[in-house]
């Protein structure tokens, strides 16, 4: 636990030099809680909750935990860690937790709609799908990011990828509106198979196949196994 606790103290020095990284959060939590009521009302509000914690978990192992150990490789950051006793595992974990700050600070700025809407379940239910959803995103992030070889590429790759998976699928929308046939095909996609989950474990859902999304994910986090597991290499190796 030493180990992970140095590494997360180290990549979370930005907290103190840059804190208007989390302020800006704020702001698009606003933004989209506006949009959503004014298309779907009180409804529309309790699906961007769900929607905000599955934007949140994927963004940060696709962006943040990914992108940061990019630009470590790239930079030679990494080489220090590898000269340290520290292990795969703790540097990559000692990442998620200092990341864990931006999905901290949008539950607080959500905490006020929490509470007004009584939304206690949703956020318990979209907790539970995050959890799986954590472990995609962090793996499928290091997966693509370990095989960029040009430093300019890293966010230029990983921020349409985040946004592309969180904008266009059913996550800030219920995928009950996508006809069944092509439900089954979009819902391949693990943000959307975690949306699902959510508004299926919290009642928002008017589609009842809760284990169709969850295989997905369970699916994901093998493909994301194998596939990461032949990109991170450590030292010599």
């Amino acid at each position: 636990m030493g180990k992970i606790r140095g590494v997360a103290y180290l990549t979370s020095r930005w907290i103190r030099r840059q804190p208007l990284w989390l302020v800006q959060d704020l702001f698009i939590v606003m933004g989209f809680a506006i949009l959503m009521f004014v298309w779907g009302g009180i409804n529309g509000l309790k699906n961007v909750l769900v929607a905000w914690f599955i934007s949140g978990a994927w963004g940060m192992g696709v962006n943040l935990v990914a992108q940061s150990i990019g630009w470590d490789k790239q930079g030679k950051t990494m080489d220090m860690f590898i000269a340290s006793p520290v292990q795969p595992f703790h540097y990559i974990f000692g990442y998620f937790i200092s990341s864990l700050v931006f999905m901290v600070a949008d539950f607080i700025y959500m905490l006020p709609l929490i509470i007004v809407l009584n939304a206690w379940a949703i956020v318990i239910a979209s907790l539970l799908a995050i959890a799986p959803l954590l472990i995609i995103s962090n793996l499928v992030g290091l997966s693509i990011v370990m095989r960029i070889k040009k430093p300019t590429n890293i966010s230029a790759i990983t921020n349409p990828i985040q946004m592309m998976l969180i904008i266009l699928p059913p996550v800030f929308y219920p995928a009950s509106v996508i006809p069944r046939t092509a439900r089954y095909f979009v819902l391949l996609i693990p943000t959307a198979a975690g949306a699902e989950i959510a508004r299926q474990l919290s009642g928002l859902s008017a589609w009842h196949n809760l284990w169709y999304p969850i295989m997905v994910l369970l699916i994901w986090v093998v493909v994301g196994i194998i596939a990461s597991s032949h990109v991170v290499r450590w030292g010599m190796e």
